[in-house]
C-alpha cells in the first residue's frame, strides 16, 4: 500500500531515503478541484508505482467544477486503468476490487485491492534479422543479448524498450530505415505462457557522401580535416554529431549547421555544413577580487583570423599585488584541428608571496597539445630565465632549458556543477647543466580530484596534490618551479602559497557539501599537508640547513572549516571560514570561485 500524507510531504527531502519504507504506507493524494486519495494494496514495486501513476492521472482531466456524473465516470475507469497498469508485467487475469467513499465535501478516498493472479512467463523467443545488415556482427550480438529469455516473467515495457534500442543501434551502424516487419506477443491465458516473434529488417546500408562546407573565409583543405570519416564510410549519426561538436569547440565559427542530405533514391548521404566565421577579434576585460590574489585586473585578446588555415593568436594579462602575468601564444592547428595543436609562446610572470618569496620569470616556449588515448598530453620545451629570492635570501639569477610533459584527464557528468566525476593531472619536468641550464633537477607532480554524490542532497569532494623535486640544492630551483601551498584551493586557513618552498609537496582535502535551499549549499571540510625539504626534520630551510629543536608535528599542517556555497550558472562560488590547528593561528575567511568545479 502506498501513502503520501500532507505531513509526509512536509518532511525535509534529506530524510526521504531513510523514510522510504514509511512513505510506502501513506495514501497517494491527487489534488484537483475535487480531491482524490488513492489507496493501493496487493502489489509491490515497480508494479505499485505504475498503478499509482496510472490511476493518479485520471482526476487531472476533470474540469475545475466537476459534476457528480463526471466524478462517477472517473470511478468507472479505475478498474480498467488498473488492469492496463498490470499488463506490462505479465498479469492479465487480475481480480480488482474498487471501493470509494466521500470523506469530506469534494474529497474522495478510493481503495484499490488487487489480486494480480498468475504471472505470464516467456515460453519461446524467435528473433530474425533480415536486410542489408543480416550479417552485421554487432546487430547479431544485440539479438543474442535480447533481455527477454525463455522462463522469464513477461515484461512488455522491457520488450518495447529493447525494440527501440535495437532500432537505435541499427541507425548507429548506418541502417537508417529499419523496421520490424513482424512484432507480436502471443499470450495463452490458460497456460500463462507467451511466445515472442520478431522479424527485424535493417533496410539498406547507407554511406557517407561528400562533405560540402558553405563559408567564405577558411581554406577548404583546412576544413576537410574536421570530419573523422571519409566518403564511402558506413553512415553514422554519431559521427555527424561529433563533427558538429568539433566545429563548435573551436574559436573559428559563430554559427554552425551540419545537415545530412538523405534522399529516398540513394544510399549515399552527402553532408552540407553551413558556417559563419566568428568575429576576427575578441576582447575581454575584467576586474575582480580574491582572498588569494587581492584586487586584480584581467584582460584577454584573441586574434582569430591570422590565416585561412586556422592559425590564431591569444594574449592574456593579469595584474595583482601577489602575481602578475603576461602570456602570448600563437596556435597552429595540426592534422586533427580539435585534438592536435602546436603553439609558440612567450610569457612574463612576477610573483610576490609572503615570507620573502619574490621573483620574476621570462619564458619562451614551443609545445604541442594532443589527445593521447583518453588523456590530453602537452609536451613542451622552454628557455626560461628567473630572478628570485627565497625566504628573504639574496636574489639569484638562473637560466635553463626546460623540457616538460603534462597528462590531463577529466570525466564529469556536468562541466559546470558536476555531481560525479574525476580529474587527474600529472606533470613531469627537468633540466640539466649539460644543456644550457644553471642547475640539474627532475620534478614530478600529481593532482587528482574525485567528486561523489551518494545522495541527491549531498556532494563529497576529495582532492590531493603530491610532488617531489630531485635536486642537490633546493635553493637553485627558481620560485616559479618551487612547490608551495596554502590558500583557498589548497590548505585553507593559510595565506596563498604561505607554506613552502621545499622538495616535497603533499596535500589532501575532504569536503562534504549539504544542499540547504535551491542553489545554496552548506560545506564542511578538513585540509592537511605540507611542503618540506626533509621528512626527518621539517624545519630545514630552503638551503637544506638543519634548524635546532626540530618539531616533527610540523610534518602535517591541518585546518578545518565550514562554509556556504552558491551553485551559480558559471560554477560554484564558495565562502569559507577556516581554522588552522595550530595554537598561534586564528580564523581566516576565504573566497573561491570554481575551485571545486
Amino acid at each position: 500500500m502506498f501513502n503520501l500524507t500532507a505531513p509526509c510531504r512536509k518532511k525535509y527531502r534529506a530524510y526521504r531515503y531513510s523514510l522510504f519504507s514509511l512513505v510506502l504506507l501513506c495514501p497517494i493524494i491527487v489534488q484537483a478541484n475535487t480531491s482524490f486519495i488513492f489507496q493501493v494494496s496487493g502489489v509491490q514495486q515497480p508494479i505499485l508505482e505504475n498503478v499509482q501513476k496510472s490511476v493518479g492521472s485520471l482526476p487531472r482531466r476533470l474540469p475545475e467544477k466537476a459534476s457528480p456524473a463526471e466524478v462517477a465516470a472517473i470511478f468507472d475507469e479505475v478498474s480498467e486503468t488498473t488492469k492496463k497498469a498490470l499488463a506490462p508485467y505479465g498479469y492479465f487475469t487480475p481480480t480488482i476490487v474498487v471501493r470509494q467513499r466521500q470523506t469530506k465535501k469534494d474529497e474522495w478516498t478510493v481503495v484499490i485491492k488487487i489480486q494480480p493472479g498468475p504471472q505470464t512467463y516467456v515460453n519461446t523467443v524467435h528473433i530474425a534479422l533480415v536486410g542489408a545488415g543480416e550479417k552485421d556482427k554487432t546487430l547479431q550480438q544485440a539479438l543474442s543479448d535480447f533481455p527477454l529469455k525463455k522462463g522469464m516473467p513477461l515484461n512488455t515495457d522491457l520488450y518495447e524498450q529493447s525494440k527501440k534500442k535495437l532500432a537505435a543501434l541499427a541507425n548507429t551502424a548506418g541502417y537508417m530505415s529499419p523496421t520490424f516487419t513482424k512484432h507480436e506477443i502471443t499470450v495463452d491465458k490458460a497456460t500463462h505462457l507467451a511466445d515472442i516473434n520478431l522479424v527485424f529488417d535493417t533496410g539498406p546500408q547507407y554511406y557517407f557522401g561528400a562533405v560540402k562546407f558553405n563559408q567564405s573565409y577558411y581554406d577548404n583543405a583546412f576544413l576537410e580535416r574536421f570530419p573523422q570519416f571519409n566518403t564511402g564510410d558506413a553512415y553514422s549519426p554519431a559521427d555527424v554529431l561529433k563533427l558538429q561538436e568539433s566545429l563548435a569547440g573551436t574559436p573559428y565559427f559563430s554559427t554552425i549547421s551540419v545537415d545530412p542530405q538523405q534522399t529516398t533514391d540513394s544510399t549515399d548521404i552527402p553532408i552540407s555544413v553551413d558556417l559563419t566565421p566568428s568575429k576576427a577579434q575578441a576582447y575581454n576585460i575584467g576586474v575582480g577580487y580574491g582572498t588569494d590574489t587581492g584586487p586584480r585586473l584581467t584582460a584577454t585578446w584573441d586574434e582569430r583570423h591570422v590565416t585561412d588555415t586556422g592559425q590564431y593568436f591569444k594574449a592574456f594579462l593579469q595584474l595583482s599585488t601577489v602575481q602578475s602575468t603576461v602570456d602570448l601564444r600563437y596556435i597552429i592547428p595540426g592534422k586533427d584541428p580539435v585534438n592536435e595543436q602546436y603553439y609558440i609562446g612567450a610569457s612574463y610572470q612576477q610573483q610576490s608571496f609572503s615570507h620573502g618569496n619574490n621573483g620574476n620569470t621570462e619564458k619562451f616556449t614551443v609545445g604541442k597539445q594532443q589527445l593521447w588515448d583518453t588523456w590530453t598530453m602537452s609536451p613542451s620545451l622552454s628557455i626560461q630565465h628567473d630572478r628570485y629570492s627565497l625566504l628573504g635570501d639574496p636574489y639569484r639569477d638562473t637560466a635553463m632549458l626546460l623540457p616538460s610533459v603534462s597528462l590531463y584527464k577529466t570525466s564529469y557528468d556536468n562541466p559546470v556543477f558536476p555531481r560525479t566525476g574525476y580529474s587527474s593531472n600529472l606533470t613531469v619536468r627537468g633540466a640539466s647543466k649539460a644543456t644550457y641550464s644553471d642547475t640539474s633537477f627532475a620534478q614530478a607532480e600529481f593532482a587528482p580530484k574525485l567528486i561523489l554524490s551518494p545522495f541527491d542532497f549531498s556532494r563529497i569532494i576529495l582532492r590531493g596534490d603530491l610532488g617531489y623535486t630531485a635536486v642537490a640544492d633546493p635553493a637553485t630551483i627558481p620560485l616559479s618551479l618551487q612547490f608551495m601551498t596554502g590558500g583557498s584551493d589548497s590548505i585553507r586557513g593559510y595565506d596563498y602559497n604561505q607554506i613552502g618552498p621545499g622538495r616535497y609537496l603533499y596535500v589532501g582535502s575532504a569536503e562534504y557539501q549539504q544542499h540547504v535551499y535551491k542553489e545554496w549549499w552548506g560545506t564542511a571540510f578538513i585540509d592537511a599537508g605540507n611542503v618540506i625539504n626533509n621528512f626527518g626534520n621539517p624545519q630545514y630551510n630552503v638551503n637544506g640547513v638543519q634548524q635546532s629543536n626540530a618539531d616533527l608535528s610540523e610534518l602535517i599542517k591541518k585546518s578545518v572549516g565550514i562554509g556556504v556555497m552558491y551553485a551559480s550558472p558559471v560554477g560554484p562560488i564558495e565562502l569559507t571560514v577556516a581554522k588552522p590547528l595550530e595554537a598561534d593561528k586564528g580564523f581566516s575567511i576565504q573566497f573561491i570561485m570554481g575551485g571545486n568545479i
